[in-house]
C-alpha cells in the first residue's frame, strides 16, 4: 500500500512540473531568466524579471513577447509568474502582447492587476490569487495607471468605448476616474466627463485618502481637435470610504 501510495505521489508531482513545462520553457535562477530547450538551459541576458513584495510574498514575473526580445523567438508569449525566495513556478497566463504588460499587486498579495497596451488604451483585467492559481473576475478598459487603495478596492480611469474619440481619427478617449470595490463587485465613478471636460487620474495620496486628477476643459465641443485651446487644471478629491 504504502509502494501505491508513493508512486501514485510521483506521478502527481510528475504531471505538476509537465503542466508547466508545456505553458512554456522558461525559469528564474538568482534573478536571472533561462530558457530551457532540450534539457538546456539558455540565459537571457539582456532580459530581466519583474518583482514585487506583498503580505503573502515575493512575486516575481516574466514578461515573454517574441516581438520584443530575440532570444524568446518561438516561444507562446504571455506572463510566467513566480513565487518566494526559491522562485518557484506559480502559473503561466497566455497573452498577447504581453511586453505590454503591467502588473500592479494589492498589499495583500491575494490580487493583482494585470493592464495591457498604452497609456491611452489598455485592457485592464482583475486577477484573484487563490492556492497559487490566477482566477480572472472582471476586466475594463482603462487608460494610464491604477492604484490599490486598500486590500479590496483600486482606483483607475476608465473608458466607455460607446462614446468614442473626443476628436475625429484620435486616440483621445473620455476618460471616467473610477473606483472597484471587488467585495460588494459595484463600480463608481468619481468623475464624469461632459462635452467639454475631460479626467484622468495622475495620483495617488494614501496617506492622506486623496486622488489627484487633471482636467481637461475646452469653451466649445469642436475646440478638443486644437491643443492650443484646452486648459487642464490639477484637482484633488477625497476617495470614498470602504462600504
Amino acid at each position: 500500500m504504502k509502494r501505491k501510495v508513493f508512486v501514485a505521489l510521483m506521478v502527481c508531482l510528475f504531471c505538476v512540473g509537465a503542466a508547466f513545462a508545456e505553458m512554456g520553457d522558461y525559469v528564474l535562477k538568482g534573478g536571472k531568466i533561462y530558457r530551457v530547450e532540450g534539457g538546456k538551459e539558455t540565459l537571457l541576458e539582456d532580459d530581466e524579471p519583474q518583482s514585487a513584495g506583498t503580505e503573502a510574498g515575493y512575486y516575481a514575473w516574466i514578461l515573454v513577447d517574441p516581438e520584443l526580445s530575440e532570444g524568446m523567438k518561438g516561444s507562446e508569449p504571455g506572463i510566467y509568474f513566480f513565487f518566494g525566495d526559491d522562485e518557484k513556478p506559480l502559473t503561466f497566463l497566455p497573452m498577447k502582447e504581453a511586453g505590454a504588460c503591467m502588473m500592479e499587486f494589492s498589499e495583500s498579495g491575494k490580487k493583482v492587476l494585470i493592464s495591457r497596451g498604452t497609456e491611452v488604451w489598455q485592457d485592464l483585467m482583475l486577477y484573484f490569487i487563490e492556492d497559487g492559481k490566477f482566477i480572472k473576475k472582471k476586466s475594463f478598459t482603462s487608460m494610464n495607471h491604477s492604484f490599490w487603495i486598500d486590500p479590496h478596492r483600486f482606483i483607475f480611469t476608465a473608458v466607455d468605448k460607446s462614446k468614442g474619440t473626443r476628436t475625429k481619427g484620435g486616440d483621445d478617449w473620455w476618460g471616467s476616474p473610477s473606483l472597484y470595490d471587488t467585495v460588494f463587485e459595484e463600480l463608481t465613478v468619481l468623475k464624469e466627463p461632459t462635452e467639454t471636460k475631460d479626467y484622468i487620474i495622475t495620483g495617488c495620496d494614501h496617506d492622506k485618502g486623496t486622488l489627484d486628477i487633471t482636467e481637461a476643459t475646452v469653451k466649445d465641443k469642436k475646440d478638443w481637435s486644437d491643443p492650443d485651446k484646452i486648459e487642464y487644471k490639477e484637482l484633488t478629491i477625497s476617495i470614498p470610504a470602504a462600504g
